[in-house]
């Protein structure tokens, strides 16, 4: 005969004890929170971006923007205004040095250059005539001095006659002392020209040097006015790819305006920007790298341009290995600017938390499925990590998104 089991009823105790329990524990964290002041919020698991902390090789790298350009590009620029009469080239064009590109016209340049070019040519003439009047005064005198020295044989041929006339008694004192005389006055002419004669030539010397120097300084200014017409029709400076050249007939061109550039195909650099908090920390041989057609290429620092504007300053890259194939003038690429070499180091993955706190405490993921406001030293960051120097271990995950939308919330409790 079967045996009634009666069923057992569990007592109030148990009950308590069973069911009691547990929410105690929760209330009493609760009132621990409570009573430090911390506040909650509760959050959506999969609004959430959560990072693990590891051991790993730091890198103190910078993600920045380069743009392709040539190595060498020089601006073409209108060194004398006018109107654009003749185009020869398009942009877009392969030119070779000194390749007419267009021609100006400029009536009042070519009116002035006439009335300059007249009275240039006037003062030359003159100059020119005063150094032949001074060369002419010049062999006036050796003239002289060779008359004068004619004369001067004559006279003392004729006194050496008239001293044997005057010995056999012939001539007349006078006549004798007159023949003695006028070699005396010779030779006194001739003394008073030869000084005369050196004196001249060392005033006419300085006098036809200062004349050559004016000619030839007016012959320059003839010469560079001449240069000026010739400006009117521009040039390439260099031989290269014409880029920027678009113009059209009868258009107005002011003296000095760029009119285009010509760029030296022969390789290509990056132009990049840099944020000025790295100003002191990047310097020329610092290393770089970028992907292009699915693969890796490296520059090199080769100058830096201090000067700052828009909270940026500039940055020149050089290619270290072959210029990769297909690359263009004016493409932009990311490039990873290395800052140091890589370190053994504490991480964890980057995100808008550093932005929201300053890297100066995180949200600490715990068992329970919460988050506490935790303390933290955080260091260097490159594009993916952020160095923790003190507050976190290996193996600990912390919410990397930003902290905006949990206020001034200290505790997280986690959805699912």
């Amino acid at each position: 005969m079967d045996k009634v089991i009666a069923k057992k009823k569990w007592s109030w105790q148990r009950r308590l004890l069973y069911f009691g329990l547990p929410l105690g524990i929760l209330i009493l964290a609760y009132l621990v929170y409570a009573a430090s002041g911390a506040k909650s919020l509760k959050v959506d698991s999969k609004r959430l971006s959560i990072g693990t902390v590891i051991q790993g090789s730091f890198e103190d790298n910078i993600p920045i923007t380069g743009t392709v350009e040539p190595l060498a590009s020089v601006f073409i620029t209108a060194a004398e205004g006018g109107n654009v009469e003749e185009i020869f080239v398009e942009d877009g064009q392969m030119v070779e040095k000194g390749k007419a590109l267009l021609r100006l016209s400029n009536a009042n340049l070519m009116l002035d250059f006439m009335n300059r070019e007249t009275q240039i040519i006037e003062q030359i003439n003159n100059l020119r005539n005063t150094r032949l009047t001074i060369e002419q005064n010049k062999r006036g005198l050796k003239d002289q001095l060779i008359d004068l020295n004619y004369q001067l044989v004559e006279a003392q041929r004729q006194f050496a006659l008239d001293s044997t006339l005057y010995r056999d008694s012939v001539i007349a004192d006078n006549d004798y002392r007159a023949s003695y005389n006028s070699i005396h006055y010779l030779r006194e002419k001739i003394k008073f020209t030869r000084e005369n004669l050196k004196r001249e030539e060392a005033i006419q010397s300085n006098q036809l040097n200062r004349i050559d120097g004016s000619i030839s300084l007016m012959e320059r200014n003839l010469e560079a006015i001449r240069r000026n017409l010739e400006n009117l029709t521009i040039k390439a400076p260099i031989s290269g790819q014409l880029t920027g050249f678009n113009h059209y007939l009868g258009e107005t061109k002011q003296r000095g305006e760029n009119l285009g550039q010509v760029d030296q195909l022969s390789g290509f650099m990056m132009r990049c920007n840099v944020d000025e908090f790295y100003l002191g920390r990047v310097q020329n041989g610092q290393l770089g790298s970028f992907d292009f057609n699915g693969a890796a290429h490296q520059l090199e620092v080769q100058k830096v341009l201090p000067q700052v504007s828009n909270g940026q300053f500039q940055i020149e890259m050089h290619f270290r290995d072959s210029i990769p194939t297909g690359i263009r003038r004016g493409q932009s690429r990311q490039i990873r600017l290395s800052l140091s070499e890589a370190k053994p180091a504490l991480m964890v993955p980057r995100g808008g938390f550093y932005q929201s706190t300053g890297g100066a405490w995180v949200f600490l993921v715990q068992e329970d499925g919460t988050a506490i406001k935790h303390p933290v030293e955080m260091g260097r960051q490159n594009s993916n990590y952020v160095e923790i120097l003190a507050g976190l271990n290996p193996g600990d995950q912390i919410i990397t998104n930003s902290y905006s939308p949990y206020g001034e919330a200290e505790l997280l409790l986690i959805e699912n």
